[in-house]
C-alpha cells in the first residue's frame, strides 16, 4: 500500500496497463552468462490506475537510474547472518560507510566502466552517488529505447504530471550485465502517505482530543519515561515534503516538550519545498521528536514518491551513515527493488534499522503494501488506543490496519515456526502494532486530527532510537531479535497482545495474526530484555 500506509490508498483506479508484469525483475537475478535469454534490467512496473497514452516521442528526454551490483556478495550475506548470530563473533559489529565501501562497494574502475558505457551511447551523466552505487543518466527516448531494446510510452497519473515508462522489458547489454544490478526506467509514482484527517472524539488529550506523545509514552513505558529520551542517536525520516519549522516550534510548546535534539533536511532529489504530503511530514517529525525528545532528526526530502527518489533516498541515508533507524510512512502495491535492497542490506550491515507502516486498507483484497513487506523492513500495523477508568486498554486493533500475505517475498526465517501465521511460505505484514487511531498533529498553523498506520511506524521509529540508548549500540535488522523473544517470551514481560478487531479477510487473536502481528511492544522492558 502507498501509505503512511497507504493514506489514500494505491489504488489509482481503473488500470490501463493490466497486462503489465507486477513486478519489477532485474539483472541480479538472471544468469550474467550468454545464453538464449537476454538480462532483464527491468522489468515492466505495473502500478494501477497508469492510462497509456502511447509512445513517447524520441526526442523527449528520459532519465533511468542505473544501480551497480555490489562486489563479494556472499561475503556479504555471510557476515549479515553473523551480525544478527549472538554466537557469531561478528554480532552487531556494524561496519562504517568506509569499511562497507572497501570490501563490497563496486570499484572506480567498475564505475568507469558503466559511465563509459552510457555516455558512448549518448547519455548524459546527471549525477552519481557518493559510494558509486547509483547513476543517473538522460538522454533522449530514442536513445533510450535503442540502447535498453525496450519501449517507452508516456503514461498519465493521478497526480498530471509528466510521466513515463518502459512498457516491454528493458535488457542490458552484455557488456553490463556483470556490473549492473538493476535499471529503472520509469517516473511512476509508486507510492503514496496514507494519513487521514479525523473527525472523532474522544479523551482529552490535544485539542481535537486525539493522544499525545506522553500518552503514548505512559501508555506503553517507554524508555523516555525512565531518562532514555533518544539523546545523541538519530532518527531519519524519508518524504516527500518539508514541514514548517512554526509548526514544529508550536507542537512541541503546546504539551510542552522541552526538545533537545535537532532536527535537520536533506534534499535528495527536487526542491525539498512544501507540498500537499506536509501533514505526513508533521506527523512523523511530531511522532519521533516528541517521543524522544534528545533524538537528532534528518528528513531526507525527496521530490516524489517514485521508486527511483525512495532508492536516492534510501542509499543518501547509508551512505550517510548518520541515523540509526529510518522511517517510511508510504506504501504501494508490493514489488520487487533490488536497488532498494540493495540499500537495506547495505544499511543493515551498518546497524540501521528500516521501519515502514503496513497500510490504511485492512486486507485490501489480498494485496500487501511495499517497502513493509520487504523482509529487512520492520512492518507496523495499528491499534487503537483508549484510556478508561484511569487506566489504557491495548487489546483493540484498528480496523483498517494493512495485513495480509506477500505473494513475491518468501516467508524469512525469523517468522518461520511462529504459530498464527496466515501462511508458512510467504512474508506476513505486520511485525507489530502501535495506535493508528488517532491523534492532534499541529499542521500548516492550526491542530488537526490524523489517524493511519503512519502514526504506528514513527512510534516504533522513535522506541528504537531509544532502545539503541538503553543498549548503547546500535541493534541494525532488529526483526530476527524481535521475534526470538517473542518465541521465548511470548507475552509475559515485553508485548501486549491484540486479540480484539478485524481488518476485514483476518482477525486479531492470541498471538500472532496478520493484523497486529506480534501486538504491540512495552518499551521499557524491550529494551532492557537481554535477548533482544
Amino acid at each position: 500500500m502507498l501509505s503512511k500506509t497507504l493514506h489514500r490508498t494505491v489504488a489509482l483506479s481503473g488500470l490501463a496497463l493490466a497486462s503489465f508484469g507486477i513486478n519489477q525483475v532485474y539483472a541480479e537475478n538472471l544468469a550474467t552468462t550468454a545464453g538464449d535469454s537476454p538480462a532483464i534490467g527491468a522489468e515492466v512496473l505495473n502500478v494501477p490506475g497508469v492510462q497509456d497514452l502511447g509512445r513517447r516521442a524520441g526526442s523527449a528526454p528520459i532519465d533511468v537510474l542505473v544501480s551497480l551490483r555490489f562486489n563479494h556478495t556472499e561475503e556479504l550475506d555471510q557476515l549479515l547472518n553473523e551480525q544478527i548470530d549472538p554466537a557469531s563473533s561478528n554480532y552487531r559489529k556494524f561496519l562504517t560507510s568506509a569499511e562497507f565501501d572497501e570490501r563490497f562497494g563496486p570499484t572506480a574502475e567498475q564505475l568507469d566502466r558503466v559511465t563509459s558505457e552510457l555516455q558512448q551511447a549518448g547519455f548524459q551523466i546527471t549525477k552519481i552517488s557518493s559510494n558509486r552505487v547509483l547513476v543517473y543518466a538522460r538522454a533522449s527516448s530514442a536513445i533510450v529505447e535503442n540502447f535498453f531494446k525496450t519501449e517507452i510510452h508516456s503514461v498519465k497519473q493521478e497526480d498530471g504530471n509528466d510521466r513515463y515508462m518502459n512498457v516491454t522489458p528493458a535488457l542490458l547489454p552484455d557488456r553490463l550485465v556483470p556490473l549492473v544490478l538493476a535499471l529503472h526506467v520509469n517516473n511512476l509514482i509508486v507510492a503514496k502517505v496514507g494519513i487521514h484527517r479525523d473527525s472523532i472524539t474522544g479523551p482529552i488529550q490535544g485539542p481535537d482530543g486525539g493522544y499525545t506523545p506522553v500518552a503514548l509514552a505512559n501508555s506503553f513505558h517507554f524508555p523516555v519515561q525512565n531518562g532514555h529520551d533518544g539523546s545523541g542517536h538519530t532518527a531519519a525520516i524519508i518524504i516527500d515534503s518539508d514541514v514548517a519549522d512554526s509548526d514544529l516550534t508550536s507542537f512541541f510548546s503546546f504539551f510542552p516538550i522541552d526538545r533537545t535534539g535537532t532536527i535537520s533536511r536533506k534534499i535528495v532529489s527536487g526542491s525539498g519545498a512544501i507540498n500537499s504530503d506536509v501533514d505526513e511530514t508533521a506527523l512523523d517529525t511530531e511522532t519521533i521528536g516528541g517521543l524522544a525528545p534528545g533524538a537528532n532528526i534528518i528528513l531526507y526530502l525527496i521530490q516524489a514518491l517514485t521508486n527511483v527518489d525512495i532508492d536516492g533516498a534510501a542509499n543518501q541515508i547509508v551512505t550517510d551513515n548518520k541515523a540509526e533507524a529510518v522511517n517510511m510512512s508510504f506504501g504501494g502495491n508490493e514489488f520487487v527493488d533490488a536497488t532498494f535492497a540493495a540499500a537495506l542490506k547495505a544499511g543493515n550491515a551498518k546497524g540501521i534499522t528500516f521501519v515502514a507502516s503496513s497500510g490504511d486498507s485492512g486486507s485490501n483484497g489480498g494485496v500487501v503494501s511495499w517497502p513493509a513487506v520487504e523482509p529487512r523492513v520492520l512492518a507496523l500495523g495499528g491499534t487503537e488506543i483508549a484510556y478508561t477508568s484511569g487506566k489504557y486498554l491495548h487489546n483493540q486493533a484498528w480496523s483498517s490496519s494493512g495485513g495480509g500475505v506477500s505473494t513475491l517475498y518468501a516467508i524469512p526465517s525469523y517468522q518461520k515456526g511462529v504459530s498464527g501465521l496466515a501462511s508458512t511460505t510467504k512474508r506476513n505484514v505486520p511485525d507489530l502494532a502501535f495506535p493508528a487511531d488517532y491523534t492532534d498533529t499541529y499542521v500548516s498553523g492550526g491542530w488537526v486530527p490524523l489517524q493511519g498506520t503512519s502514526w504506528s511506524s514513527p512510534t516504533y521509529v522513535a522506541l528504537q532510537v531509544e532502545i539503541n540508548q538503553v543498549k548503547g549500540k546500535r541493534l541494525g535488522w532488529v526483526n530476527p531479535a524481535i521475534y526470538s523473544v517473542f518465541k521465548k517470551e511470548k507475552y509475559a514481560t515485553d508485548f501486549y497482545d491484540v486479540t480484539q478487531g478485524s481488518n476485514g479477510e483476518y482477525n486479531a487473536k492470541k498471538g500472532y495474526d496478520n493484523v497486529t502481528g506480534i501486538g504491540s511492544p512495552k518499551g521499557e522492558a524491550l529494551a532492557k530484555d537481554p535477548n533482544l
